[in-house]
């Protein structure tokens, strides 16, 4: 367990991160996971995030159930949930550094390409889906990022914000359902990993009702521009320490 400065900056990293997803529908392991990755290592960081991550969206599924499109995700979602436990054992396997440097590029890559739009919509969204959903189910067990590659996939595709919002909880919890118990087989999930998510679970869940509250009543575009800048900041901060850790 970290010691009691660096829980107080964790709760506040998910307390911001909380605000982003509830008002946007995206940020919270975005955020809040390249922020803790600066001083944690990743072997803690991703199974608390997913653990979070995973409680934290159940009331967001629940109020956008309506919009779920099985039909349409449901080969993006068994994709992802097929290759979690390969990511989850190359969390065991990869250099802390190099761990901390994916998920920072990762996240800097992602806040790029929706901060400027980068759009190229597909015809073939099915046959798509497939690698996109590898390539996010690996990201899941390895540095927790689940949510990137599916974020610039839907918004690619023009999803309605509803169903953006819908499908990409949908699809995580899916995903993260898969990841918990590969991380207990692969070790991670520890009592320290619980200890910790607990801890932080306050701070998450005020932090979601936060952004649900502000999502009604701030500009949606000029609100989303700042969250990707601090999506931004943090995927930064995690390719530093994994640099220096390298």
């Amino acid at each position: 367990m970290p010691d009691l400065p660096l829980i107080l900056i964790s709760a506040a990293a998910v307390f911001l991160s909380g605000v982003v997803q509830g008002a946007t529908g995206f940020g919270f392991v975005i955020i809040a996971g390249p922020v803790l990755a600066t001083y944690l290592e990743p072997t803690l960081v991703v199974p608390v995030m997913v653990s979070l991550g995973f409680v934290v969206t159940l009331g967001v599924l629940y109020h956008g159930r309506r919009w779920v499109d099985v039909r349409r995700v449901w080969v993006l979602t068994l994709a992802g949930a097929a290759a979690t436990p390969v990511g989850a054992l190359l969390l065991v396997s990869l250099a802390s550094g190099t761990l901390k440097l994916l998920m920072g590029a990762v996240v800097v890559a992602t806040g790029l390409a929706m901060l400027f739009g980068l759009q190229r919509a597909t015809r073939h969204e099915r046959a798509v889906s497939v690698p996109v959903g590898l390539a996010s189910g690996l990201l899941a067990g390895s540095a927790g990022v689940a949510g990137a590659p599916i974020i610039l996939f839907f918004a690619n595709q023009g999803v309605d914000p509803r169903m953006f919002r819908a499908n990409m909880v949908f699809y995580l919890q899916i995903v993260n359902m898969v990841a918990l118990p590969s991380f207990f087989v692969s070790g991670v999930l520890t009592a320290d990993v619980l200890t910790l998510a607990a801890v932080l679970l306050p701070a998450s869940l005020v932090g979601m009702g936060v952004g649900i509250w502000l999502s009604s009543r701030l500009s949606a575009v000029l609100f989303r521009r700042a969250a990707l800048v601090v999506v931004l900041i943090a995927g930064v901060g995690a390719m530093a320490a994994g640099i220096a850790g390298l």
